[in-house]
């Protein structure tokens, strides 16, 4: 099994969350392939540069970040990017960059999953909308 997870989910892991840091134990003792894209990272070093403890965050989150396997953000991906972005534009719809980066490296990847505790924002992409899982969902998968 392959997942790539959002931001929302690192996030929670930085705050100590007790049961992301389960999920993700889990995800590792089945050897489940665990993706994020380098579009999280940055948005995770850009708050660990405003946090007033930057120096001993920045040691730490790079640690919590070298677990992961890192999707660049490569042609193909910027291709998806385009297609989803153009799509949600017609429809009126708005989303953050971010996240239609964080949904090309899905499909970009083959990821079984999207982990993310803000399904709201991916399944209104159809080409990923199946792959859009939350923690509790996927908890019951594994």
């Amino acid at each position: 099994m392959k997942i790539i997870i959002d931001t929302s989910i690192l996030v929670e892991l930085d705050r100590k969350n007790k049961t992301i840091i389960s999920l993700l134990g889990k995800l590792i003792e089945n050897d489940v392939e665990i993706l994020i894209s380098t579009v999280t990272i940055s948005e995770i070093l850009t708050g660990v540069h405003l946090r007033k403890d930057s120096l001993r965050a920045l040691n730490e989150t790079r640690s919590i970040l070298s677990q992961f396997y890192w999707k660049d953000l490569d042609a193909n991906t910027a291709k998806k990017i385009a297609e989803y972005l153009s799509y949600l534009i017609s429809k009126g719809e708005k989303i953050e960059y971010q996240d239609v980066v964080i949904a090309a490296s899905c499909t970009t990847t083959s990821s079984d999953y999207l982990l993310t505790l803000n399904t709201k924002h991916f399944k209104r992409i159809p080409q990923i909308r199946q792959k859009v899982i939350d923690p509790k969902a996927l908890a019951k998968l594994i």
